[in-house]
């Protein structure tokens, strides 16, 4: 890092509907809550200051939080302060602009607004309008793709893809996580090239890193028996079907293999989506097979990740997939979909598995050449370790870095890049 000295700008960071303060895997938080956290520390690190803007959802939430040194977090008090479905958020969104303009008349000007996600991104272009700032926006989901990739599927509500092609037409930059979303947002929505930079998002190599896996299925209550975890949201669009259903089918390949299934409640009712999954278990014959886990905390990941001896993914779509990554990182085998940003981090048959189809016969399988033999698994495995150590979030703000210096002259981005360099 370079000498410290007095910061001469801030960004703007829009997070309307998650709040990096949320615990991922439950409600709408994942691993977008994840990414703005990590990347609003490293960008403190190198001085370059941030403010987060989310909406409140609780009347007991202050009104400002400082994250770290350097980053602050502000609850917006617009709409109910409840948590509120993504659908009925849009028509707060020029409140939400207001109520963020006021907020920076009093802590001073933004050089830039960095919007996450859609609808941050519809506030933020009305915020740019305003303050002749350049917009930067990461979608994290496309609806368009969303679409594509799961056509038995109600389609994306139309008023999404509009607002995300206003998003486009308003971004002064778009970050994409990989080169896949970078030409989808080409090809599907035409947004110019020109504008898009890609930033791979990271793991904190020192905290996910391999560790003793008998000694992690312990401290949460496995036995020694196989075992299979998928972390995620509990939604048929992340594949907890697909994953219960695959274990109806391992117990003919690995017939003392566990699934736990690591997620909270979403605001698209996820109670029946559990209750849904019993049902299928008790069917399938794989009940006692089966637990139920709430989401734990972000720094006890590592250890879960750990005592897995296979991380399931069966998502229908995924920009990156951060779940993988940090598995990946503790030395666990992934077998996940063939889809978007998990093909650039499962290398199939060298870290994992990837599997063309969500047939959950095709996962079974997958899962089986894991668990099946441990030598296989423990070479995936140390693979896998190696490779998730070229994804650290340093590597991630060195690109955000560069797409902000692409547009704004803040001497504390130049001088973070020159640091870096």
């Amino acid at each position: 890092m370079s000498d410290a000295f007095e910061p001469s700008c801030r960004i703007a960071i829009l997070s309307v509907h998650t709040s990096p303060l949320e615990l991922p895997g439950s409600g709408d938080a994942g691993g977008m809550n994840v990414y703005i956290r990590e990347v609003a520390a490293e960008l403190a690190r190198r001085n370059v200051r941030s403010d987060v803007f989310t909406r409140r959802t609780s009347e007991d939430e202050p009104d400002v939080t400082e994250l770290f040194g350097g980053v602050r977090v502000y609850a917006v008090r617009v709409g109910p302060p409840r948590p509120v479905h993504k659908e009925r958020l849009p028509r707060l969104m020029k409140r939400f602009a207001d109520a963020v303009d006021e907020r920076a008349r009093i802590e001073g000007p933004y050089e830039a607004i960095h919007a996450h996600y859609w609808l941050s991104g519809v506030a933020g272009a009305e915020l740019g309008r305003r303050w002749r700032k350049p917009l930067v926006v990461s979608f994290h989901t496309l609806a368009r793709v969303k679409d594509l990739a799961s056509p038995g599927d109600p389609p994306e509500p139309i008023f999404r893809k509009r607002g995300e092609d206003r998003v486009i037409g308003s971004a002064d930059r778009i970050i994409a996580p990989t080169a896949t979303e970078r030409d989808q947002l080409i090809d599907l929505y035409g947004a110019p090239a020109s504008r898009i930079f890609v930033a791979p998002p990271g793991v904190d190599l020192d905290r996910f890193s391999p560790g003793d896996r008998a000694a992690a299925k312990r401290r949460f209550g496995f036995s020694d028996d196989p075992l299979v975890v998928f972390v995620g949201r509990l939604q048929t669009f992340k594949g907890t079907d697909v994953a219960v259903d695959a274990l109806g089918h391992l117990k003919r390949l690995v017939p003392d293999a566990r699934l736990a299934i690591v997620g909270g409640d979403s605001p698209r009712g996820s109670r029946g989506e559990r209750m849904r999954l019993r049902l299928t278990a008790r069917r399938l014959g794989v009940s006692d097979r089966l637990r139920f886990m709430e989401p734990v905390m972000h720094t006890e990941l590592p250890e879960l990740y750990r005592a897995a001896d296979v991380v399931v993914v069966p998502s229908a779509s995924e920009s990156f997939g951060l779940v993988a990554l940090e598995a990946s990182a503790c030395g666990t085998p992934v077998v996940a979909t063939a889809v978007g940003g998990l093909r650039s981090i499962v290398r199939d048959g060298e870290t994992g598995y990837l599997v063309t189809r969500r047939d959950p016969k095709a996962f079974a399988a997958a899962l089986s050449r894991v668990l099946a033999h441990p030598g296989a698994q423990h070479r995936l495995g140390a693979n896998a370790a190696r490779i998730a150590r070229r994804f650290p979030w340093s590597r991630t703000t060195d690109a955000i870095l560069d797409t902000y210096a692409s547009v704004m002259a803040c001497p504390d981005v130049r001088r973070a890049l020159a640091s870096a360099r």
